[in-house]
């Protein structure tokens, strides 16, 4: 992905994107924790099987979008960031597979290791199910600015 740097920034130090789905024609919005993987510039999300409708309606129409407008917490500016892309959902190992992101969520919330060390107290919240997206369109607006036109992002 050729991104600007403000725009890998916000990928980089955000911490959560407001996820949208499709149930039944209709969007579905929820905030999310997300990793970035640089590598094959794709996103991920997880999800706790306690939570899974939203996977439902992933796998009935795959087309999501990840809003990126809130920098709280993450020590950068204000941009907005809209992608637009397809989910492939992966729960065939609902125990392990969302750890190789485990250290990105550690970057991202240092405490999470106090929660994995009650894991077995919360063992159906750790069942989680694996959400990559590839994106198809990226639209950005520096500094937050929505009342100009987005600059689209090359994939």
């Amino acid at each position: 992905m050729k991104a600007p740097s403000w725009v890998q920034e916000v990928f980089e130090h955000y911490l959560i994107c407001e996820f949208t789905s499709i149930d039944n024609g209709k969007p579905v919005t929820f905030p999310l924790l997300f990793f970035y993987d640089n590598n094959s510039a794709k996103f991920v999300v997880t999800s706790s099987i306690l939570f899974s409708r939203k996977i439902e309606h992933m796998k009935r129409n795959p087309k999501v979008s990840l809003l990126f407008s809130n920098p709280e917490g993450s020590g950068v500016e204000k941009h907005v960031v809209l992608v637009q892309g397809i989910a492939k959902i992966e729960d065939s190992d609902l125990d392990h597979a969302w750890e190789r992101y485990l250290p990105m969520w550690r970057k991202k919330e240092p405490y999470i290791d106090g929660f994995l060390a009650a894991r077995e107290q919360f063992a159906w919240f750790w069942k989680r199910i694996v959400v990559e997206v590839e994106p198809r369109k990226i639209l950005a607006w520096k500094n937050g600015d929505t009342s100009k036109a987005p600059e689209a992002v090359s994939l």
